[in-house]
């Protein structure tokens, strides 16, 4: 695979008023700061006061960033396993005063731990950075509608990292509830839910995810999030083509205990 494009690499931006932000990529950090702050992506998330809230797939840390507008007193453990969004993600982490509040695990989530699991890194995508660089064909196609298929093909080329991945239920051994677990991993949305041991998923209070329906992924997410006693709501991801098939689901636990 070739290395990285022209335009890449770490960079220090102004995303909106007093706001900067370093990014790996410009174009893409812009449209996910549109997705979360102007598009409301994430607008009926609900966090108490002192909530702990896992972030999946934390990437340059903007999820973090917008936790803390949410509810300040909250607290992440924020996950992420490619290693030039990890130096953006301390970087922004420091820059905004969240060292303290956000604990960083070098690492990706799954149904099981494994060593040295092969991914993708996408310079000109690094959000899309995935597990299953199969998955992104339906995307390229799409999205070749609107531009040349080399150019969007471009930005699904990249290098391979290899990645250690961990079940998340290591990390809820303590037993401490969890407010939020917000998810964006790029195909691997399923797997961190089966890596969830049945006994903490009482811990779990509210699910927030995205995912790309292929092969009846969504209708195993809810079933699986609604045998663990929470109710779902789905929506259309916001600024993605509805031919790509990729949804915001938003689990809350019905009643206390369930699990």
């Amino acid at each position: 695979m070739s290395g990285p494009s022209a335009g890449t690499g770490l960079q220090k931006i102004q995303l909106a008023t007093d706001t900067w932000f370093w990014v790996t990529y410009e174009p893409e950090a812009r449209w996910q700061y549109r997705e979360m702050f102007q598009e409301g992506c994430y607008d009926d998330v609900r966090l108490p006061d002192d909530a702990l809230v896992l972030d999946v797939g934390a990437n340059i840390g903007l999820f973090s960033y917008f936790v803390r507008q949410v509810n300040p007193t909250a607290r992440v453990l924020a996950f992420e396993p490619m290693p030039l969004t990890l130096v953006a993600l301390r970087r922004n982490l420091d820059l905004h005063g969240m060292a303290q509040t956000v604990t960083v695990q070098e690492c990706a989530l799954g149904a099981r731990t494994e060593k040295a699991v092969p991914f993708v890194y996408y310079p000109r995508a690094p959000g899309n950075s995935t597990r299953y660089p199969e998955q992104k064909e339906l995307q390229i196609d799409v999205l070749s509608r609107e531009g040349p298929r080399d150019y969007i093909r471009s930005h699904y080329t990249g290098t391979q990292v290899s990645v250690h991945v961990e079940r998340l239920s290591v990390f809820l051994a303590r037993g401490e509830r969890v407010a939020l677990l917000k998810i964006d991993v790029e195909g691997a949305e399923l797997d961190v839910l089966q890596g969830i041991d049945a006994a903490h998923w009482r811990l779990v209070g509210q699910v927030v995810l995205e995912v790309q329906d292929l092969d009846g992924r969504l209708d195993a997410i809810i079933a699986l999030l609604e045998l663990r006693g929470l109710t779902v709501a789905v929506r259309p991801a916001p600024l993605i083509p509805a031919d790509v098939r990729t949804y915001v689901v938003h689990a809350v636990r019905a009643r206390t205990g369930t699990g």
